[in-house]
């Protein structure tokens, strides 16, 4: 009877804890489906049609309810989220950084008919990525053709995706593409490196005028990262301190008081280049999650979302929003400049990489 008992008390116990089981992973099996039939989705640089492109409200909720210790651990994640970024991808890169250890991702916003600018950046700076000693990333992030695109569009369209299936570098999102959905593009950047390239040490965000040194670049971060007395979570760049918003309703810049109705922004970084830790890239998506769109992305991202999740900004003489000289001496021991042609970028990338340069 005893003995009986006892058995009963034993297969008891291992049913309890079977169940357990069972429920711990019932909790993560929709979140695993969503990563693996992401990950077939993205095999090709393909067209994606919005029936079979994923959805990303339903992974941004799963992520939420999953990712409990790092919601506990940020406050302003326990928020709820009022910003869904659910547009849909209409091209996916031939990108990945699954089972590879990544030190970069560069990621370049750039307008969906500068074809001419992604082929430069590939040919200069961009090419830092094509080399696989050194564990970088190069991808471009355009919106959707704007409605006035009229009969052109079909043929625009037919020339992005054919660009696309050569370089598999492009990511396309059906926002639509125009300076005002610039903070729309920014979290599509965090959004896919989150997505796809998590655990990438670092993520570069750099407009398409910008010459980038990224060696010299990638130096820098890698000092940045020795330094164990910093937080995990930082952005460097050119940092701005004490910017007022523009009440000229003349200025591209307008920012009336009902968008923005304090005095002076956040600190925030030159939105012309800026780069950060992998883990920074991930708060700052989930944080945008929770903090309303704002459509000057700089001020969005490092701005407002930065300040709301505590990543931390550090400035960087390297790094400039202004034009340095068209020569590879004014970047031998800098990071970024501005405002530049394509035949400039080129002939800096070309003065650069003379093993002869003398400065």
């Amino acid at each position: 009877m005893v003995k009986s008992t006892w058995i009963k008390i034993a297969l008891g116990a291992v049913f309890v804890l079977l169940n357990v089981t069972l429920f711990m992973q019932s909790k993560h099996f929709v979140l695993e489906v969503l990563l693996a039939q992401t990950a077939t989705n993205k095999s090709l640089s393909t067209n994606v049609t919005q029936d079979t492109s994923i959805d990303h409200s339903s992974l941004d909720r799963m992520f939420d309810q999953s990712n409990s210790v790092v919601t506990n651990e940020k406050p302003s994640l326990r928020k709820p989220i009022v910003n869904p970024h659910d547009f849909k991808y209409l091209i996916q890169p031939n990108v990945t950084c699954a089972n590879e250890e990544v030190t970069l991702v560069i990621c370049v916003p750039i307008a969906y008919n500068n074809y001419e600018g992604r082929s430069v950046i590939r040919k200069t700076w961009g090419s830092y990525a094509y080399n696989t000693s050194n564990k970088a990333r190069l991808v471009f992030f355009i919106g959707n053709l704007p409605p006035e695109s009229g009969k052109s569009a079909a043929f625009t369209q037919r020339n992005i995706t054919e660009e696309s299936l050569q370089y598999g570098d492009i990511l396309q999102e059906d926002y639509v593409d125009s300076y005002r959905n610039l903070s729309i593009k920014s979290v599509s950047i965090l959004q896919w490196v989150n997505m796809f390239c998590s655990t990438t040490k670092f993520v570069l965000k750099a407009d398409d005028d910008m010459y980038i040194n990224i060696p010299f670049l990638v130096n820098v971060l890698h000092e940045y990262s020795s330094d164990k007395s910093r937080p995990k979570a930082y952005v460097i760049g050119s940092l701005q301190v004490n910017a007022h918003p523009n009440r000229d309703s003349n200025s591209k810049w307008y920012t009336p008081t009902s968008m923005f109705p304090g005095n002076t922004y956040p600190n925030y970084m030159s939105g012309t280049a800026y780069a950060m830790t992998g883990i920074a890239a991930s708060l700052l998506y989930q944080t945008s999650l929770r903090v309303p769109i704002f459509w000057l992305e700089d001020i969005y991202i490092t701005g407002l979302c930065a300040k709301t999740a505590s990543v931390q900004l550090y400035d960087n003489g390297n790094f400039s929003y202004g034009k340095r000289a068209v020569s590879g001496c004014s970047f031998k021991s800098n990071i970024s400049g501005h405002r530049y042609t394509h035949q400039e970028i080129l002939q800096i990338h070309k003065d650069l990489c003379d093993p002869n340069l003398k400065c």
